[in-house]
């Protein structure tokens, strides 16, 4: 296992849902914190996070290579590295194909897809410059490795950043950066209700939170496709 407390960790689209509980999760573990998020609700989780000298909220746009690099200035500035990213921002909708616009498509695409890249490629500029292992955790989801109804733009760009993840991780074993993609399954957040309002998720943000804690920390290792299937870990 690696040692995770005082490694510092930049989590997109981090202050709701999966994300919030993800930071919540890396602080109890005494680790170093940086939730970037373009919008950040009035909370009690966000204002633990406010208070925490081991945590920094910062508001951005994932798609503005600008204000990334920015944050993650920042970030190496107050905490001294940059040493896990985890791509977890995305939005989705639910409607038909045939009745989805071109504007649906580019919100989609460049949010999921554009957005991702855009941050990564701004935190592997930092790792490389530091010659220091680093990790990349991309979450992606079930739909990204089986499509569901309705949900074929979001069902896309999670299966470009299978692949996506997988490419890279080969692009990228000679720097001791390593990249990897948590698939969940159904989870309860705003989004989820918001898509499926009569259906109930299959998990709660903190269980997806644990078994992305455990991912960075080598407990849990990815299958030979590079991705941690949360399906298998959540008992």
């Amino acid at each position: 296992m690696i040692e995770i407390k005082n490694k510092t960790i930049f989590i997109t689209g981090g202050a709701s849902g999966i994300g919030l509980s993800t930071a919540l999760e890396f602080l109890s573990k005494n680790a170093n914190v940086v939730v970037y998020s373009i919008d950040i609700p009035d909370s009690p989780e966000i204002k633990k996070i406010k208070s925490s000298d081991k945590a920094m909220l910062i508001k951005g746009d994932i798609r503005k290579a600008s204000e990334v690099k920015k944050a993650m200035n920042l970030a190496v500035k107050k905490f001294g590295s940059l040493d896990i990213l985890i791509n977890n921002a995305a939005v989705a909708q639910n409607k038909e194909f045939s009745k989805t616009t071109h504007k649906d498509w580019s919100f989609v695409f460049d949010i999921n897809v554009k957005g991702t890249l855009t941050v990564t490629q701004e935190a592997i500029k930092i790792m490389k410059a530091r010659h220091s292992p680093g990790m990349i955790i991309n979450i992606a989801s079930g739909a990204g490795e089986y499509g569901i109804k309705n949900l074929s733009l979001y069902s896309m760009t999670k299966a470009m950043i299978i692949n996506f993840s997988q490419s890279l991780a080969d692009e990228l074993k000679n720097n001791q950066i390593k990249v990897i993609t948590i698939a969940p399954g159904s989870t309860s957040t705003l989004m989820f209700k918001k898509l499926f309002p009569k259906d109930k998720a299959y998990y709660s943000p903190r269980q997806i939170a644990e078994v992305i804690y455990k991912t960075a920390a080598e407990e849990i290792k990815p299958d030979n496709r590079l991705i941690v299937d949360v399906f298998h870990h959540i008992k």
